[in-house]
């Protein structure tokens, strides 16, 4: 019986679907996603729970500030003349053309960048609502820096000990 090599289309196939995979796999030590699309997605989740999900945000200065702080952010990811007016049009349809364009000009020249304590504070984020929504890279009003890290900390301990009590009472099974 002849051996039947494939068809071109089934090895171009393969081809495409091994580079697909590699294209997937996040380099050692490296993010998968750059850090302002995970903040973004975390300021999201803090929108949706402050307004309610896909609801625009109400004209108002901390609203003009909200916009502001989502535009920055959106700064530091590709195509962004696009993605903040496309949120501004989601979230914020009532802000006037002239200042739409003032915004993303602004940002375009020079995307603002805060750490997570004063993001903290710009939002009002407490730590309640920081644990329930899952957020890590915003800090919170009503918890420190060094009250967070203690915290991690105790964790961590925890967890390695319940994984170390887990390793030592595993039955080893020896034949």
């Amino acid at each position: 019986m002849p051996i039947r090599r494939p068809t071109p289309e089934l090895i171009a196939a393969k081809r495409w679907e091994i580079r697909r995979r590699y294209a997937r796999k996040a380099k050692v030590g490296k993010r998968t996603r750059s850090m302002a699309a995970i903040r973004l997605a975390e300021l999201t989740r803090w929108l949706h729970d402050v307004t309610g999900a896909g609801v625009e945000i109400e004209p108002s200065e901390g609203s003009v500030l909200i916009a502001r702080i989502f535009a920055h952010h959106m700064g530091a990811l590709p195509d962004m003349p696009r993605r903040v007016s496309a949120w501004l049009d989601r979230y914020a349809p009532w802000l006037s053309l002239a200042s739409r364009e003032v915004l993303i000009a602004e940002v375009a020249a020079k995307p603002l960048k805060w750490s997570a304590d004063v993001l903290a504070w710009k939002l009002g984020l407490k730590d309640e609502q920081r644990s329930r929504l899952k957020i890590r890279t915003i800090g919170a009003i009503d918890c420190s820096k060094e009250q967070r890290a203690e915290r991690r900390k105790a964790k961590r301990k925890e967890r390695d000990a319940a994984r170390y009590r887990a390793k030592r009472c595993s039955p080893n099974i020896s034949i």
